[in-house]
């Protein structure tokens, strides 16, 4: 008897959570679509991929994957400099690559965490 009264109190959620409407709620904000080929993803010892090839007016997006805080920041000499704020775990930077050149950049950081950027025209 115990056993059909818990079915049936079970079965009953499920009705009544079926017939929510979620359109009622707020509308969540899109989330960002990144593509391998413009995203590099910052660990506790790299990025992935340490060279990306872009073409120019590509924006690049740097997300931080790793459970510590880093800044990118572009190694000076770089065709146009660049440094992002603190990424906290799971924020991301942009930068945009208006001037063709190699770019390297590292980790304010953790100068071990280095990376390069080539910006075909």
């Amino acid at each position: 008897m115990l056993i059909i009264g818990v079915f049936f109190l079970c079965a009953a959620m499920v009705l009544v959570a079926g017939c929510t409407n979620p359109s009622s709620s707020t509308t969540p904000a899109p989330t960002p679509i990144y593509s391998p080929k413009t995203t590099i993803l910052i660990g506790s010892a790299s990025v992935n991929p340490q060279v990306l090839v872009v073409d120019q007016k590509v924006t690049v997006t740097w997300i931080n994957t790793d459970i510590g805080n880093h800044i990118v920041t572009s190694d000076t000499g770089t065709p146009d400099a660049f440094t992002s704020p603190l990424l906290e775990t799971n924020h991301r930077y942009q930068f945009t690559f208006t001037i063709p050149g190699t770019y390297t950049y590292h980790c304010a950081d953790n100068a071990a965490i280095r990376g390069t950027i080539i910006v075909n025209k």
